[in-house]
Order: C-alpha cells, then sequence, then structure tokens
C-alpha cells in the first residue's frame, strides 16, 4: 500500500467517535482562537481588499464572509475568511510550525454551511487536517533547502484532507483530492511583511475546497501523488522527506496528543513570541522603562535572518522585526493587536527604541519551536545590566495558559467585531460544538445572525 493511499483510507475512515478525547478538546480550543482571529483580522484594512475583489467576482450566496453583508460560494470565502483569519499572525500553530489554524478551518466552514453539516463532522474534519498537516511538517523538517512558506506547500493538501472527511469521501476520491490540492502548492517568504502573506493561508483554504468539490464530482488527478516521480514530496522535499515521520502510528498517535500546540500570546511571527515575552518580563520584573535603558541586547538564532528588521517599513512589516517587536514591549505597557499599526510603528517612543536594539546571533540557538530560546540583556543609563531569558512563553505547549488567561485573549479579539453578548454566544457554541446539529448556526454567529 503506497503513502497517499494509507493517507486516504485514515481521512476518509476517521469518525468522531475514533478521535481521543484529548484530540478534541485541543481541537475545540483552537477553534474558538481561529474564530476569535477571523473577526479581529476582519476589522483591519488588508482584508478589505480581497472582499472587494470577492464582491466584483459575485458567486452563488451560500457562505457568509466575515466583514461583508453578502455571501459567496465556498472556495471565495474559504479565501476570504482564511485570509482575515492569518492577517494578525495571531492563530494558534502547530509544532513544527504551521499555520493548521488558518489554512483548514475556513474551508471547512463553509463546506459545512453550505452543507448544513453538524459540529462533530467540523470538529473531525479539522481533527484530520491538521494531523495531516503535522504529519506533513515533521517529514519535510530536514528539506531547509527548499524554504517555501508552510501554508503554501503543507497548507493546500492538508485542506483537501479535511474537507474531504467532511463530505465524506470515498477513499478513491480522496486520493483524487490530495493529487489535485498537492498540484496547488506554493508561497513565498519573500512576501512575509506584506498583504501577500495573508492570502497564503487563504488560498490553502481556497485550493482544499475546490479540490475537494472537483473530487467529489469525478474529477481526477494523479493517484500516488505523494511518492511518485515529479510528485509531490520530490519535487518539494527531495530525498530529506522522512516517510515514517508521515505515516508512523497513523491514525493511532495523533500529534495534538503527543506534541500539542501554541498558542500565540503576541500577534506576531512565531519566533517573535519568545523574543517579545524576554523583553516584557526584563521590563515587568524591574519596573523598566524605555527612558532608563541605554542599549538593549536581543541574543537569537542566526539561522533567522530574514527576521531582522532594523527598521520596518510598517507596522504589519514589525511583525516579523526582532528589532520592532522589542521595541514595542519596551515602550507599550501592553503588547497587543494596536501594537502593529503605522501609527505605533512611526510613533516617537518606538522610533526612539529601535536605535538603541542590537542583535547578537546565535548559531547554537535552535529554530525549532520545542527547544529554542531568546535573551534579553539591557544596559542601562545607571551603569548596571540586566538578563532575562525567555525558554518558553506564556501560552506555549512547554508553558501552557489557563482557560481563563486563554479567553482575556478570545474576547480582547472578538469585541472588535461583535457586542459582548453576541461574543458570549459564540463562546458557548463552540464549547458545545459537540452537540450543534447544524454548523449554521456557529458560522452565522460570527456575523451577529
Amino acid at each position: 500500500m503506497n503513502a497517499t493511499q494509507q493517507l486516504a483510507q485514515f481521512i476518509a475512515s476517521t469518525r468522531y467517535d475514533t478521535i481521543p478525547r484529548p484530540v478534541l478538546d485541543a481541537t475545540r480550543t483552537i477553534l474558538l482562537d481561529g474564530l476569535a482571529n477571523l473577526l479581529a483580522g476582519s476589522t483591519q484594512e488588508e482584508p478589505e481588499h480581497i472582499r472587494r475583489y470577492i464582491d466584483r467576482l459575485g458567486g452563488r450566496p451560500e457562505c457568509t464572509v466575515v466583514g461583508m453583508s453578502t455571501r459567496t460560494n465556498p472556495p471565495l470565502a474559504a479565501f476570504a475568511n482564511g485570509a482575515a483569519m492569518h492577517v494578525l499572525d495571531y492563530e494558534p500553530q502547530g509544532i513544527p510550525s504551521t499555520h493548521g489554524t488558518s489554512t483548514l478551518l475556513p474551508g471547512i466552514l463553509a463546506l459545512a454551511e453550505v452543507n448544513g453539516l453538524s459540529g462533530r463532522a467540523v470538529i473531525t474534519a479539522f481533527a484530520v487536517g491538521w494531523e495531516v498537516q503535522q504529519r506533513i511538517a515533521r517529514a519535510a523538517q530536514k528539506a531547509e533547502s527548499r524554504p517555501f512558506h508552510p501554508p503554501g506547500i503543507y497548507g493546500p493538501p492538508s485542506s483537501a484532507a479535511g474537507c474531504a472527511n467532511l463530505m465524506g469521501l470515498d477513499e478513491h476520491k480522496t486520493r483524487m483530492a490530495l493529487g489535485i490540492g498537492a498540484s496547488r502548492t506554493g508561497a513565498l517568504f519573500a512576501n512575509n511583511g506584506t498583504m501577500t502573506k495573508m492570502s497564503h493561508p487563504g488560498n490553502a483554504g481556497r485550493m482544499g475546497v475546490e479540490a475537494v468539490m472537483l473530487a467529489g464530482d469525478g474529477f481526477t488527478a494523479n493517484d500516488s501523488i505523494f511518492e511518485t516521480g515529479r510528485g509531490y514530496v520530490e519535487t518539494l522535499f527531495g530525498d530529506d522527506f522522512e516517510w515514517d515521520a508521515l505515516l508512523g502510528g497513523l491514525g493511532e498517535r495523533w500529534n495534538l496528543q503527543e506534541r500539542g500546540f501554541n498558542i500565540k500570546r503576541y500577534p506576531a511571527q512565531i519566533a517573535m513570541q519568545w523574543a517579545t515575552e524576554s523583553v516584557v518580563l526584563l521590563r515587568e520584573k524591574n519596573k523598566l522603562k524605555a527612558d532608563d535603558v541605554e542599549w538593549l541586547e536581543l541574543e537569537v538564532s542566526s539561522r533567522r535572518p530574514g527576521l531582522s528588521r532594523p527598521a520596518p517599513a510598517t507596522g504589519l512589516d514589525g511583525k516579523f522585526s526582532f528589532e520592532y517587536v522589542a521595541a514595542v514591549a519596551l515602550t507599550q505597557d501592553q503588547v497587543g493587536i494596536d501594537s502593529f499599526s503605522d501609527a505605533v510603528r512611526f510613533s516617537a517612543p518606538v522610533e526612539a527604541a529601535l536605535k538603541k536594539i542590537r542583535l547578537k546571533p546565535n548559531p547554537d540557538i535552535s529554530t525549532a519551536t520545542t527547544d529554542t530560546w531568546v535573551q534579553a540583556r539591557a544596559g542601562l543609563k545607571d551603569g548596571r545590566v540586566l538578563v532575562e531569558r525567555c525558554d518558553a512563553y506564556r501560552g506555549s505547549a512547554r508553558n501552557p495558559i489557563t482557560r481563563d488567561a486563554h479567553l482575556v485573549k478570545v474576547r480582547d479579539c472578538m469585541r472588535r467585531a461583535l457586542p459582548e453578548p453576541r461574543m458570549e454566544r459564540l463562546i458557548g457554541l463552540v464549547d458545545g460544538l459537540d452537540e450543534l446539529k447544524d454548523a449554521r448556526v456557529l458560522v452565522r454567529a460570527l456575523v451577529g445572525e
């Protein structure tokens, strides 16, 4: 039995009652965070470009697009909602780091809304898609010579996997969906810090929905797309791909149960979580003020060269700048969504702080989220040097936060788009998603219906 067939069997056969309870619980937490991100992201300026594009295209009015008064078809709804869910770079990530939430959830919700499927079907499909995506990411970890942006290469086939499970495709049609989705891969890191980055998960979700709709109608693709010559693995990852990481224990061992996931504490790229927290801890523990600091040094992995941006062009660009997150952590009481606006980026305190910050690249610091760290050293004007190291930021799998602490983040995101009663209703719907008979109730609650 080849790899594509094994994956297809897992995707087609997995049911809600075969998924371990810890995986179901983790999935519900991720879904809540993802929906909160979608609501907050929909209020940002950047996704409006995509919504205007979709409005011009039109489409059968079947699916909700958060931030739009009109509906559209499933692929376009997945695209728009995926981009909005990712624009803040704030949604949960797997281990290794991928953007499973924003690549998977919008497409699953779009198809569930059209077909009136249950909450259990949504949870099951998401858990399956997440598992496939994390297995691909783990298997591809050594293939660093092919540096595509993860949601663009892991996202389309895993979105197809989740959507195929949701729609009940048989094994043959699931293999077709994987083949179609695998041919829709590609995204470039060079677009980090621009609006295009948010389109990577959105496009992955759209491609997964399209792959399943086509496969369900009998459209064909290579039925061995993972292992065939010039297929998905050979083209994107080469000989460094670890097949056992993809297939070993499939259906028996689950990544969410064994490795967990990371809830982002700050709305920025994953490496910025450790960098920001190291400066936040330094400031909080020492009651530090920006004016007290002569210089601030961050010791970071030298294997992240693209994340040194001493003068980010915009607040959005600052999400990928070690220097910028250190500056806002030093100058602001809270590092949150508004910290990455242009108004804050070009404010006098941040401009002054950026001039004080330097990096100390360290080749011995891993980029893996399971064992990376960042150390902040501050030289004060009174001659003292203060040091704080962050090994596990609050919210990471190594340092989990409580549900109450997580709800602080969730509510801060949701209240930007919903009044409090509707916000609390949405939280309750996610908590009770396993018993929800019609997922349309959940989706339409996102726009206050």
